[in-house]
């Protein structure tokens, strides 16, 4: 069965006529598993990657078929791009190379890891552009990059050799945890900071455990999953509006009752000490006149 072809570009339409069926896989040299070589056209055509053709990425080697051993084990270089090009932020992507390095998937596998183990650059896209109203579709997609292999004990088995605890033991210290991963991203709390971008993943031991750092007005959300939040309210507020709402409390805009007495309390005491100043400074005035 071909994966809807007719999304593809002329072009990319003869490596369709293989990497289109379902069936196409070959076993992988390294894990001894089988790994799918199928590309559904459909959903290349909505990824980040949607505008450039195969041979921008698979070059020399593959232009012919069967393709040339040596291409086949030639490993894709993706910072080659993302590091070498003007339309991305070199300085952005090279701390990406750097916490990637340092991850707790590169340092257990150094050669078993690579972007691809994570990001399949045939159905990726980032969140960069992803509106607020997108976000749950979002943290499904990434969601699902970590769920693929964690939930997956064969998978797991072929790279590590070991059977680790299920996911549901591991976070059973979450309340509700279907519900958190339907909502948040695993890197939320897998990653070493607020950076929204961040690929230094940690491991079990060091993961963030603090309910509070997302469940408050300074939440580590609004700097990572919920970032460009804050430009949308720009949008539709205008910068200072938004600022003021994102960052101050406003009496009768944030809903504490309490908060909101104590604030009308500060005011009127505030005036009253103000008037009765003023008053304390007339009548002096009035007595030296006298």
């Amino acid at each position: 069965m071909l994966l809807l072809t007719g999304y593809a570009r002329a072009e990319d339409r003869a490596c369709l006529r293989c990497h289109g069926m379902k069936s196409m896989a070959i076993q992988d040299p390294v894990t001894g598993g089988i790994r799918s070589l199928a590309i559904d056209a459909a959903a290349m055509a909505a990824s980040s990657h949607a505008k450039l053709n195969c041979l921008r990425c698979h070059g020399p080697g593959f232009e012919v078929y069967p393709h040339f051993e040596e291409a086949k084990r030639e490993a894709l270089h993706c910072l080659e791009c993302h590091k070498g090009n003007d339309k991305f932020p070199y300085a952005l992507f090279e701390s990406i190379e750097k916490g990637f390095d340092r991850s707790i998937h590169a340092q257990a596998l150094p050669d078993r890891f690579s972007c691809a183990s994570c990001h399949d650059p045939h159905l990726f896209h980032g969140l960069s552009r992803t509106p607020v109203a997108d976000v749950p579709a979002q943290v499904h997609q990434d969601n699902q990059i970590c769920l693929n292999c964690h939930r997956n004990n064969e998978r797991i088995k072929e790279l590590t050799g070991r059977i680790l605890p299920t996911l549901k033991n591991t976070h059973a210290w979450l309340p509700d945890v279907e519900r958190h991963w339907q909502a948040v991203r695993c890197v939320e709390c897998h990653t070493g900071s607020r950076r929204p971008l961040d690929h230094f993943i940690l491991g079990k031991s060091f993961a963030l455990r603090d309910c509070v750092s997302c469940h408050s007005r300074n939440s580590v959300l609004l700097g990572k999953l919920y970032l460009y939040q804050n430009a949308e309210n720009r949008q539709k507020a205008g910068f200072v509006n938004a600022l003021v709402m994102n960052n101050a409390y406003i009496i009768g805009m944030t809903r504490n009752v309490w908060l909101d007495w104590a604030g009308f309390a500060l005011l009127a005491l505030t005036a009253f000490t103000l008037l009765g100043h003023g008053l304390a400074r007339w009548l002096m005035a009035r007595k030296r006149g006298h």
